[in-house]
């Protein structure tokens, strides 16, 4: 084990743009395997690393190292830094139902917090970690799932699986729709994918403002079609030959989802990680 491993329990890495943000580092037990452990790059720690390790305790954490990326401020995530850091500036008007309570503050730079993904979080732990870089799986969930997909789209070749968990797909009057359609996806080939649902997320969309409540809820939650827009995406990678599976999750919620979502994480991590020989 690397000389620094054990201190890497949580630290501080900086971006370019002088952002800063938490990471957690969870190693496994025992001796790497010759290649190195498969690695997954887990975003949105508030809320999906308690599950992830969940998934870990069950399943049993052999071979598979999770670099959690989380935000510096203490407490539930600032919708305003999931916006910034997961989507692209908008092209029309953020709807109501897209945000909290309030309008958010700052438009979305996700191209930015991918260079610090790509720049900065990977050199820094695929030098310090028994890691297969080649075996580098990104995870996220909700407006983070849908930054997976823009990652997917825009360098395939820095990630090998890409795990999308109730991706956001509504957003922005669905324009990640209209980009995969003019996207050049031939390097994208060697990936695998998932993509992840509830299937009570049909009515049940994300991001609800709290203010909305009783008979308008389900008024303004029928209309984000969670379900239908995460089938449909899917379809649309493998008619573009892409690897990508579906997995609808019956019974769950938007919120309610997450633990499923972490251990099919995990498990499409080590059957992607079996895919290579030692």
């Amino acid at each position: 084990m690397p000389k620094d491993a054990a201190a890497m329990g949580s630290e501080i890495l900086t971006s370019a743009k002088q952002r800063n943000y938490t990471i957690r580092v969870h190693l496994p037990q025992g001796d790497p395997p010759p290649r190195g452990h498969a690695l997954v790059w887990l975003l949105d720690t508030p809320t999906t690393w308690a599950p992830m390790q969940q998934a870990l305790n069950e399943q049993g954490d052999g071979g598979v190292v999770v670099i959690g990326i989380g935000w510096e401020e203490q407490g539930s995530v600032d919708p305003d830094l999931r916006r910034r850091d997961f989507t692209l500036p908008a092209r029309h008007a953020v709807s109501q139902q897209a945000g909290s309570a309030g309008d958010w503050r700052e438009d979305g730079d996700a191209d930015a917090f991918l260079a610090f993904l790509i720049d900065v979080a990977q050199p820094r732990y695929l030098d310090a970690l028994p890691i297969d870089a080649a075996r580098q799986v990104l995870v996220g969930h909700s407006l983070s799932g849908l930054f997976v997909l823009h990652a997917l789209m825009t360098c395939p070749d820095r990630f090998h699986g890409f795990v999308a968990a109730s991706p956001s797909i509504w957003w922005d009057k669905a324009r990640i729709v209209d980009d995969i359609a003019n996207t050049d996806l031939s390097t994208a080939r060697d990936a695998r994918v998932l993509i992840t649902v509830g299937s009570d997320e049909q009515v049940a969309g994300p991001e609800k403002p709290p203010r909305i409540d009783g008979e308008d809820q389900a008024a303004m939650l029928g209309a984000q079609h969670m379900v239908d827009n995460a089938s449909a995406f899917a379809g649309a990678l493998r008619k573009r030959g892409l690897d990508c599976r579906f997995e609808l999750v019956e019974g769950e919620d938007h919120k309610s989802v997450i633990p499923a979502a972490m251990a099919h994480a995990l498990r499409f991590t080590r059957d992607d990680a079996r895919s290579f020989p030692e």
